[in-house]
């Protein structure tokens, strides 16, 4: 997968802090879901909202019943995720979708990214 500064968009989190926050996302969702989904590819992507502020956005394909995700919990990812990263690593406050593997084309999905990334 290509980064948004590969398409010319500038970001300033570095890798290490994308996948600090893939890995805490990963242990966060196989705590809670214990082997019934499959999480992977699990994408942190540094974006720029329409003010022009970085956050990252947290793209999670999930195989399996999709239904077994539970709105409540995962509404509570980016507070997770807030708790175990140093005041001001992290910009912003982190959005997340989830994509059920079968909607998960990867060059679509890229070309989707590349678009809200621009």
């Amino acid at each position: 997968m290509t980064r948004p500064s590969d398409w010319g968009v500038r970001t300033k989190t570095p890798k290490e802090v994308t996948d600090k926050v893939e890995n805490i996302v990963r242990k966060a969702l196989e705590e809670r879901f214990k082997g019934q989904l499959v999480f992977d590819p699990i994408i942190v992507m540094p974006s720029i909202d329409h003010c022009g502020d970085e956050y990252l956005h947290i793209y999670v394909v999930v195989d399996g019943d999709y239904k077994l995700l539970d709105p409540g919990w995962t509404l509570e990812l980016p507070r997770l995720i807030l708790e175990q990263v140093d005041e001001g690593e992290v910009p912003g406050i982190p959005d997340d979708s989830f994509i059920p593997k079968s909607e998960w084309e990867e060059d679509q999905w890229e070309e989707y990214i590349r678009e809200l990334a621009s």
